[in-house]
């Protein structure tokens, strides 16, 4: 299958929105308390940046839909595992070397409870999803003649994943016990995204941007009300499985489907992209000693 610019453009995006979550995280942004303009603005920051996991879920529904269960697939995984293994060690004999690492023993055991590497949740999950996929995908083309059989899929997975956040804001009205399912239903919308990529690369840009500001502007408002006075509220809404979330990932994508691509970025973006994983894992050393450093450069 021809390489597609605009996937890796879209997880090269991914990768940048996941560096700078972190710095959320690691500057303060989730202590301080919602009652300036600033703390507005960087509300409206992280509507935007926490699409950054569900766009790495989307494309891998864009780009794994039709693969099926065989050896070759299932070793797929391999690779995988040993940049984990690989780069969870790294994390341990650096913080080591500088005193703040633990016995090697426990390095070990933080491998198979996914805690050597703070960040190293992506891959608990994606390694389940990876060996789910073939079967989702036997879902996904089973009855695809069938019309609105695709959308079917995906309002179903958004029913159980995402509306819950919508519908139960004031009160239970809909059943929530599926909304950690949200990798599968984010898959979905990427293989959808895929059986209609053409359709939305027409949608007029202006279209786009105009359906992207007004979400954005709702839901950071929405988020300011709910978390005024007091330190920001990371509620069911703008949480990975929240409607707001998911609503922003498609919006995002969109625009950057319909962002034009420059000749000299295609090698770069392909080598973000394929890097992306590394990139993620690693961020966990380099933000222990980039934050680290900066909060003794503050506090001094």
């Amino acid at each position: 299958m021809k390489r597609n610019s605009s996937i890796d453009l879209m997880k090269s995006c991914a990768i940048f929105f996941v560096i700078s979550v972190h710095f959320l995280l690691n500057s303060g942004f989730y202590d301080m308390t919602i009652h300036s303009t600033l703390a507005i603005f960087w509300i409206g920051i992280r509507t935007i940046l926490i699409t950054c996991v569900p766009l790495f879920l989307v494309a891998t529904g864009f780009l794994m839909n039709r693969k099926e269960l065989s050896a070759q697939y299932v070793l797929g995984i391999v690779p995988v595992i040993i940049s984990y293994i690989g780069i969870s060690l790294l994390v341990w004999g650096v913080q080591s070397l500088v005193g703040k690492g633990s016995d090697f023993s426990t390095a070990i055991n933080g491998i198979f409870d996914y805690s050597t590497d703070s960040y190293s949740w992506y891959v608990e999950m994606y390694l389940g999803l990876y060996l789910f996929i073939p079967l989702l995908n036997i879902i996904w083309n089973y009855k695809k003649e069938i019309k609105n059989y695709h959308l079917y899929i995906v309002f179903i997975a958004s029913l159980l994943t995402f509306l819950p956040s919508l519908l139960n804001s004031f009160g239970k009205v809909i059943p929530d016990y599926w909304q950690i399912c949200y990798p599968v239903s984010y898959y979905f919308i990427g293989a959808y995204l895929y059986t209609c990529q053409n359709e939305i690369k027409k949608i007029s840009i202006g279209k786009l941007v105009t359906a992207f500001l007004s979400a954005l502007t709702i839901f950071t408002l929405t988020d300011t009300f709910a978390s005024w006075n007091q330190e920001f509220q990371w509620l069911d809404h703008n949480d990975y499985f929240g409607y707001q979330t998911a609503i922003m990932t498609v919006l995002v994508i969109a625009i950057l489907w319909r962002t034009p691509i420059p000749k000299w970025s295609v090698s770069l973006l392909k080598a973000l992209s394929t890097a992306t994983l590394t990139i993620y894992l690693i961020s966990d050393l380099t933000d222990q000693f980039v934050y680290g450093f900066l909060s003794m450069k503050f506090q001094t």
